[in-house]
């Protein structure tokens, strides 16, 4: 089969679940086309294998009079490909295949791939869940990456939606780090007691992310457990992270001080993983985390919101709560942390949890046989 995979600037999970899915069509024996932005293909490298071929792309983040030209060139790229079947990674991705394969003959089988949902409101929900209806229509699947992105797709009008979670991190042997001496050296750094509590939250310092929540959850245990310390490992706009800090800082006039502490985009993921007594995640919405999983394999007890596809993730390998609701947070935090069983017995779960979690192969399987359900087969070329 000759298998085209469209996507849009990315830096984290998209772009690893398409050079996954890439690199796996190839060893089984598919012809496979990446398109998208130069700057993406720097990133992931699609076309450093055989029988991967890489297209530049630049597709905006928002619609503009380039489109009709981003378009025309898209529409060419398919065509000369030869596509069976064209899968687009993202509402903007997948409006512009739309667009592209609209009047194209003979025209491939066309699957869309929603990773985010609508998140926005007002006047721009609105507009966005109109685009979301015209691509959930036009394709011949929606694939979802949790669950309500799949009930989302079918209100929206798709024929055919399904799951298709990415595929989870590859289970592999701890990095040799010595877990006490990095957890003295972060409390020596950033003065707290290394022999205290840590937890550890991942991700990008963005409003999805909820660390407001996240604050007020840890100032609420503050006076009972000034032991506990929590460390963010992500990138920070300065704008947002002043924000936050000022928060700390009216919480701490109140006499509730969060010990928090942002290090900034970390290389060292796997390794505070390690010494973290338990992974902490406040998203307002996330499909299937990847630095959740990471977690589940590090072994780690898992303080979540129940929001997009992390209950379908986690299971009861984990505390789960509602979605903005920082007093639920903290009596959730305050249970791991005052039974250790608890913890230990919450870290073998998800530990046994993420081992059931499809890899690359088996999610790769996964969209042929949604390609097959839809129609898409090799052609008589």
């Amino acid at each position: 089969m000759r298998i085209l995979l469209v996507l849009g600037t990315s830096t984290g999970g998209v772009g690893t679940h398409v050079a996954a899915a890439a690199r796996s069509f190839a060893e089984a024996g598919h012809r496979v086309g990446v398109i998208g932005p130069a700057a993406t293909e720097e990133q992931f490298g699609f076309d450093d294998r055989p029988r991967v071929m890489f297209a530049p792309l630049e597709i905006p983040v928002g619609v503009g009079p380039r489109d009709v030209r981003t378009v025309r060139r898209l529409r060419r790229l398919i065509a000369a490909f030869r596509a069976d079947v064209v899968h687009a990674h993202g509402f903007r991705a997948s409006l512009l295949v739309s667009a592209a394969l609209a009047g194209l003959r003979p025209r491939p089988g066309f699957l869309s791939s929603w990773h985010n949902t609508i998140m926005s409101t007002g006047r721009r929900a609105a507009a966005e869940r109109l685009v979301a209806r015209r691509i959930a229509r036009s394709a011949d699947a929606v694939l979802g990456a949790s669950e309500d992105l799949v009930g989302l797709a079918r209100e929206l009008g798709a024929s055919r939606a399904s799951l298709a979670p990415a595929a989870a991190p590859p289970p592999r042997f701890s990095e040799d780090v010595n877990s006490a001496l990095l957890r003295s050296r972060l409390a020596r750094e950033l003065a707290f007691d290394r022999r205290g509590l840590i937890l550890l939250a991942v991700g990008r310092v963005a409003p999805q992310k909820d660390y407001d929540l996240l604050l007020e959850a840890l100032a609420l245990l503050a006076p009972e457990h000034p032991e506990v310390h929590c460390l963010i490992a992500g990138a920070a706009d300065p704008e947002e992270l002043d924000r936050l800090r000022s928060r700390v800082a009216e919480l701490a006039a109140a006499g509730r001080r969060p010990s928090v502490h942002f290090l900034g985009q970390r290389g060292d993921v796997g390794a505070l993983n390690q010494l973290a007594d338990a992974f902490v995640l406040t998203s307002r919405w996330e499909a299937r985390a990847l630095v959740l999983q990471e977690a589940m394999l590090a072994g780690k007890a898992i303080v979540a919101t129940a929001t997009g596809g992390t209950p379908g993730l986690v299971g009861d390998a984990g505390i789960l709560v509602p979605e903005g609701d920082s007093a639920a947070f903290a009596a959730a935090l305050r249970r791991i942390i005052e039974d250790p069983a608890l913890r230990e017995e919450l870290g073998h779960r998800a530990a046994q949890r993420a081992l059931e979690l499809p890899d690359e192969a088996r999610a790769a399987e996964i969209l042929l046989e949604a390609y097959a359900a839809a129609g898409a087969a090799p052609a008589d070329r």
